[in-house]
């Protein structure tokens, strides 16, 4: 592969993966997937992935098409589908369209695609070439969606700001704010890239928060910052962080689902217990001693809608998991952490974390709360190591990426 010819490849698998990256936390339980069509070495379509039960981004890339495809290209971030889901199989629509050529990065790990998509397309005449430099950007994206395919459940984000000496908060409980304004308008475009937002009571009393996205909250100066790539990044190409900063304000399509672990000790003027997707998980334990709250109407009102879900585990752990596979089951794939020690160290102790996503403020705080609470390690080999880490310096503080299972792809 020449220099002009890789350049191309480059250029066009690039613009289908920004496509992809636009549709996080839209799609599921389906994977964010974009497609291009070139013919004649011109873009002709694109498309990306629909709301569950919608077009896949082939099919859409493909009835965009306002020319004959015959002859033409497609890049696509994954490997087509070949089975009949709540749509068809876009190899169909592939094939039924003329495209000579089909491009991806990286094979579904859907057990039920998993090769047979491009094997239907070879048989069918189409070429399929696998465009190895692009498989590790393409598994960032397709991460959440691997882990819920294969293991069935959601795949867990832990985003949190700390001073350098790994303080969340004071001792008094003060953290407004630790980070810079630049550091939080990048979590506002985090949010509009998972499905579902966690945190605990403890910080809905504290802090009250909306967990919306809300970009006009921020300053012009803040805001340019992106547009103009006033950062500095280090990490490997097409990296979920890099494509998390250039598609920074990208239209927010949905709203992400609030779930809040426990039921605060006053709900009056709780912005979530107004939310009407906001839900509270609790254990049965501190269900059975609700009637005796002051504010217990709103309580029922919230039972009453379905808000206030019950977990039957006895031990911290099982609970972790068992609200996990309530996520899952309620179709979020992508989940962020966004409550504070406590919540972080029982997501930490059971193992449930995937990503850690922590801001580095130049602070120094002394004593005050930590990033993760509760048991922790006894020895430095029994940590959580974190791999692929790509890191970016912006307004001030140091945003660190990394996952708990490094990359690998077999396409």
């Amino acid at each position: 592969m020449n220099g002009m010819e890789n350049q191309k490849h480059n250029d066009y698998m690039g613009m289908a993966l920004r496509l992809a990256f636009g549709r996080l936390g839209a799609t599921s339980p389906n994977p964010a997937v974009g497609a291009v069509i070139v013919k004649n070495g011109q873009v002709v379509s694109a498309g990306c992935t629909m709301e569950y039960g919608g077009d896949h981004a082939e099919v859409v890339a493909i009835k965009n098409a306002s020319c004959n495809l015959q002859g033409a290209e497609m890049y696509v971030t994954l490997e087509p589908c070949c089975h009949q889901g709540k749509t068809p199989p876009c190899t169909n629509a592939i094939i039924a369209s003329g495209i000579a050529t089909v491009y991806i990065p990286m094979l579904d790990p859907n057990p039920l695609v998993a090769g047979r998509g491009m094997q239907t397309l070879q048989q069918a005449g189409v070429e399929v070439v696998v465009l190895h430099q692009w498989k590790q950007a393409a598994f960032d994206i397709m991460r959440p969606f691997s882990k819920s395919i294969v293991r069935h459940k959601p795949f867990i984000i832990h985003k949190t700001a700390s001073t350098l000496d790994g303080r969340t908060a004071t001792h008094k409980g003060d953290s407004r704010w630790i980070s810079s304004e630049v550091s939080r308008l990048l979590v506002h475009r985090l949010r509009s890239c998972v499905d579902t937002i966690v945190v605990g009571s403890s910080t809905v009393e504290a802090d009250n928060p909306r967990l919306t996205v809300r970009y006009d909250d921020f300053s012009d100066t803040a805001q340019n910052l992106f547009s103009t790539r006033q950062y500095t990044f280090s990490g490997y190409h097409g990296s979920f962080l890099q494509g998390l900063l250039e598609s920074w304000k990208t239209e927010v399509t949905h709203a992400a689902r609030k779930v809040v672990i426990g039921l605060p000790r006053i709900l009056h003027d709780t912005y979530l217990a107004k939310e009407k997707d906001a839900c509270f998980f609790i254990a049965q334990r501190q269900y059975n001693t609700l009637s005796h709250r002051d504010d217990y109407s709103i309580i029922r009102d919230l039972m009453d809608s379905g808000r206030i879900q019950c977990t039957h585990a006895c031990h911290a752990v099982e609970q972790i998991h068992e609200i996990c596979d309530l996520l899952h089951n309620q179709g979020s794939m992508i989940v962020m952490l966004e409550g504070g020690a406590k919540l972080a160290g029982s997501f930490f102790n059971a193992d449930a974390i995937d990503q850690c996503m922590y801001f580095y403020c130049p602070l120094i705080m002394g004593n005050g709360k930590g990033i993760i609470e509760g048991e922790g390690r006894s020895y430095i080999n029994e940590s959580m190591q974190l791999y692929d880490v790509s890191t970016v310096y912006l307004g001030g503080d140091v945003l660190v990426a990394g996952y708990k299972e490094p990359y690998t792809c077999e396409a």
